[in-house]
């Protein structure tokens, strides 16, 4: 099974308005149609408008449907401020401290994501709209990324919007199973789009 994972192009950040129902800015809107996703795939997206518009504009569809388990990590309201990226990968890194408080757990926010893969995954390949931190943490959770300052670097390096692929092979009945399954797959195989040049 081929999970194609898509985070969300750049959205249209204003303080008065909740991140999750920014919208996309006029570049994040040229570079979701920009994307070459693959044809026939189940496409999902995180419930968050910035994600439903990326897989949208990419995909060419008015509609895609959602699932809040791809959403990004939860955690309460934070000012758009320069350290809000450090407090980030503070987060990403397993490091967590008080700027960390009433922060869903990397492992929680994997696990969740990790279900809804298995769960939309018995259909075949599948296309995921979601977030960087949930994304990476997952990542990490799964063994595709190296966990500490590995994942770190591997958040900070992504791209609004970029393309992670990962082909999962199931187990011996044809299960795909993740980080919260009994079996963890048996061979992965991580992908990142090239950049352009």
């Amino acid at each position: 099974m081929r999970v194609t994972v898509v985070r969300h192009a750049a959205p249209h950040v204003t303080d008065d308005v909740p991140p999750h129902v920014w919208p996309l800015s006029r570049a994040g809107r040229v570079a979701a149609r920009g994307l070459r996703l693959p044809v026939g795939a189940r496409a999902v997206a995180s419930d968050e408008r910035k994600a439903v518009e990326t897989l949208s504009l990419a995909l060419g569809v008015a509609d895609v449907p959602t699932d809040p388990r791809f959403g990004e990590i939860r955690r309460p309201p934070e000012p758009v401020s320069p350290e809000f990226r450090e407090a980030r990968r503070a987060w990403v890194e397993g490091a967590p401290d008080t700027r960390h408080d009433g922060w869903e757990s990397a492992e929680g926010a994997a696990r969740r994501f990790d279900d809804a893969v298995r769960d939309h995954a018995g259909r075949g390949d599948l296309v995921v709209g979601t977030h960087g931190m949930v994304l990476t943490a997952w990542l990490v959770a799964t063994g595709h990324v190296a966990p500490g300052p590995s994942a770190g670097a591997f958040w900070l390096g992504l791209r609004l919007p970029d393309v992670v692929t990962v082909d999962l092979a199931g187990d011996d009945d044809g299960d795909p199973r993740g980080c919260a399954g009994p079996r963890r797959a048996k061979a992965a195989v991580l992908r990142r789009r090239p950049r352009p040049r």
